[in-house]
Parts: structure tokens; sequence; C-alpha cells
């Protein structure tokens, strides 16, 4: 007996009212049915960034996945003029009224690094909607990290002198084209190991058109906080995903494996698996690896 063909579908983009804007998303697999998973980017970044990963698995399974952009990043315009938007906690509020508005049945959540704290953010506070959380290096701060945090002061402080916080605040804001965006990212700093498709798909929503050129889409100050705007405790918030939910954390921010073994004391049926040598841009640099998370949890 043949296999059965496999389908294959086009990407397909969607731009829904949420709260006081719209947000952005691209669709892949079969659009026509419900969505099984919805996947959130890291911050700076955008859902296109990881259709080398998604795209393959959404066709492989024959599943509607969605990617997509929080607000901030990307072609989501919701506003970003209140700097206290651009906490955990608020991208989570947005995934939330997203779910609530446009997704009819449960859902698998999954991210990267911001998105990730999103999607385990989110799961606390829908679920009746949220059945497992797969989250790629969650950004889990140290206690110290998260005082300095609660404060304007902590948080202005952090963005001159956090290592990420401030080279966020010195990126080249506007190119000539994104063939010159290429040109400059191609092989150099956080990009150096991205695959040629993964920064092509990067570039074509994370710079938007202006007079004479193109720009960053996700503004370099909103990036800034992104990193700094992390007060919110996310070991307590990990402990308490639902059951089936994996975790794979690598040293990013360095972490320690007592409260590992402690969450997963607390909660048995969550599995958390920590590499701390594991690239912090792993989802995207090692996709066959990222993937088979994927697909396991899909399963």
């Amino acid at each position: 007996m043949k296999n059965a063909k496999k389908h294959t579908y086009d990407m397909h983009r969607s731009n829904k009212p949420v709260l006081d804007g719209h947000m952005a998303a691209v669709h892949f697999g079969p659009e026509n049915k419900p969505a099984s998973l919805v996947y959130l980017h890291a911050n700076g970044f955008n859902g296109l960034t990881y259709r080398s990963l998604l795209e393959p698995l959404a066709q492989d399974l024959d599943k509607h996945i969605i990617a997509l952009d929080l607000r901030g990043h990307g072609l989501t315009d919701l506003p970003i003029d209140d700097a206290s938007l651009a906490s955990h906690t608020n991208y989570a509020k947005d995934l939330s009224a997203y779910l609530q508005a446009h997704i009819e049945d449960e859902v698998i959540l999954a991210g990267h690094s911001l998105g990730a704290n999103a999607a385990i953010l989110a799961a606390g506070m829908l679920p009746e909607k949220i059945t497992s959380v797969l989250a790629f290096d969650p950004i889990v701060m140290p206690l110290g990290a998260r005082m300095i945090m609660m404060s304007g002061a902590g948080r202005r402080f952090l963005m001159r002198n956090y290592p990420f916080a401030k080279n966020a605040g010195r990126r080249r804001d506007k190119f000539a084209s994104r063939k010159a965006v290429y040109d400059r990212y191609h092989g150099r700093g956080p990009f150096k190991q991205f695959p040629e498709n993964v920064l092509k798909d990067y570039i074509t929503d994370g710079f938007v058109p202006v007079k004479d050129g193109v720009q960053l889409a996700c503004r370099p100050k909103w990036e800034q906080l992104g990193y700094v705007s992390q007060a919110q405790y996310m070991k307590g918030r990990i402990v308490g995903l639902p059951s089936g939910s994996h975790i794979i954390i690598t040293d990013f921010v360095k972490q320690s494996k007592t409260w590992i073994r402690r969450a997963q004391r607390k909660n048995p049926n969550l599995r958390i698996d920590y590499y701390p040598k594991k690239d912090h841009f792993f989802p995207v640099i090692e996709s066959d690896f990222s993937r088979n998370a994927l697909r396991e949890i899909m399963s």
C-alpha cells in the first residue's frame, strides 16, 4: 500500500484585533483547521524568524501552527508609549487576550526566551485554554536581579549597564535596504551562527519600510526594556505549569540545579532538561533538535 500523499501549504498571514491594536501572525500548515500550537519569539525578533523550525513540522504533521509577533515586534501594532507595557507579564496578558478572542479550542503554547516566559505566564492566566507548554530557554532571573528590576531607577541603571540591554540600545536603527541589513548582520554578533534562511526571515519582518530605506520594527529602547522588565517570579510559574509541559534551559542566565530539582519534585509531571553549554539560540541553530521537542509535545 502506498503512503498517503502529504499536503503542502503556503504560509498565510493575519492581523487580528487585540486590546488597543492588532497582533500580526504567520500561519503554517492547514489554516482551515483549528490551531494546534501557538509559538512566541525571543526579544527583538518576530514570528517569521522561526519559519524554518515550524513550517516543516506543520507540513509533516498536517497541523495548523501560529507564530505571533508580540507587542513592539514585527508587524504587530500594539502601543509601546508606556514603558511599563514591556514587562513579560504584560506580554502574557496580550497573548491571553489573543487566545481568548481568536482561538476557540484548547492549544499548546511554545516559545523561545521572552516568548517562553510569555507562554509560561499565560498558562497560569488561562489554564482552561492551554493544555501544555514547551519553553525553549526561558529567562529565569536570580532574586537580586529581579529586585533591581522592580524599580524604575533599577531598570534605567540596567539599560545603561546590563550588556544585552546596553547593546540593544546601541543598535543601528536604519539601513538603505534589507539587503544592506543582511550584509551587515551576516556572520556577525548574535547572528554569527544563524543559517542564511533564518537571518533573511528575521530581516523580512524585523525591518519595516521608511523614507530612504528600512528601520528596526522593534525599536531599540523597546528591546532594551524587554531585557530589564523581568521582575516576575518565573520559578514559581514554572512549577505551576500543566501536566506534560517541558522546559529546555541553558546557562544563558546562570542556573542552579537546586531549583530545577525542587521544581520537578513539586510537579512530577513537568520535564526540565538542563543543557548548560547549549547556545541560547538553539531553537534556530539546532532546528532538528528543537523540532523533535515540538513534535513530541504535539503528539
